[in-house]
């Protein structure tokens, strides 16, 4: 499988348990909903520089849209070493692509 890599803006990131409890409370990281991993993933791009939302959609408990790109959060390791979730972009969609504003 070949990983794709949306070339106009930094999507890498991850997110430990404990940081997703302390900023994001109301979600249990150990049993994300839809909604949840839409979330997340708006959370951490949201505190990239440059971050722009041009559309988003929930797709199930391991991935949702944003910007048309199709992005799975990994069970891993943060960059301290901590249990938690690293973003991958998984694939993309050249008709919400055509649907952007």
């Amino acid at each position: 499988m070949s990983v794709v890599v949306p070339e106009d803006f930094d999507y890498s990131a991850s997110i430990s348990f404990l940081e997703i409890r302390d900023q994001l409370p109301l979600i249990d990281p150990e049993s994300l909903s839809r909604q949840d991993v839409l979330a997340i993933l708006l959370h951490l791009f949201d505190q990239k520089p440059g971050f722009v939302d041009r559309g988003h959609d929930v797709n199930n408990t391991e991935t949702a849209w944003v910007n048309a790109y199709l992005f799975r959060l990994r069970p891993g390791r943060d960059d301290q070493g901590l249990e938690g979730y690293v973003v991958e972009c998984i694939g993309s969609s050249v008709d919400r692509m055509a649907q952007l504003f």
